[in-house]
């Protein structure tokens, strides 16, 4: 972070710019880093899937809060889209659409298991993994290599399309 200060929030820490880029290949505590094989059996045992790729002039409509996406987006089977939530700087639009989603699919529960994703090289899931972890779940879980690195396995993907955002 400090070779490119201007790519990050230096109060957040948050990847800011470039969101697809090279990642690192560790997160900060508590949020911890899986792969394929651990992202597969935490989801297969109950874990939220939350799958934040921010699609391409993306948008949701403000009257109904239904989202517009130009293109289909294949994930990882039973994972929630939750695009733009991994941005480095949301809108509070987004980050309360982040964390109503996130109480909902857990139930409130602190202690279950999220499983937090993207594509390969995206920022947006290690910035989500922080955020979600910062919201208070405890066992946050970055897969890092995300629907790409499912795919790669040859493992099914399917069709996902993102809830709508409360706009009461």
């Amino acid at each position: 972070m400090a070779a490119h200060p201007d790519l990050f929030d230096p109060r957040s820490g948050y990847r800011i710019a470039r969101q697809h880029a090279p990642t690192p290949t560790d997160i900060p505590p508590p949020a911890r880093v899986v792969d394929a094989d651990e992202a597969r059996a935490l989801i297969a045992a109950g874990a939220v899937a939350i799958d934040v790729f921010g699609a391409s002039r993306a948008r949701y409509d403000a009257l109904d809060g239904m989202w517009l996406v130009s293109k289909p987006h294949l994930s990882l089977p039973g994972a929630t889209w939750l695009p733009e939530t991994g941005r480095g700087a949301p809108e509070p639009e987004i980050e309360r659409y982040l964390r109503e989603n996130l109480e909902r699919l857990t139930g409130g529960d602190r202690d279950r298991p999220v499983v937090v994703f993207c594509v390969a090289d995206c920022w947006m899931s290690w910035n989500a993994a922080q955020r979600i972890a910062r919201m208070g779940w405890r066992r946050v879980r970055w897969f890092r290599l995300g629907v790409d690195g499912w795919r790669e396995r040859g493992w099914p993907l399917e069709p996902v399309s993102p809830p709508p955002v409360n706009v009461d």
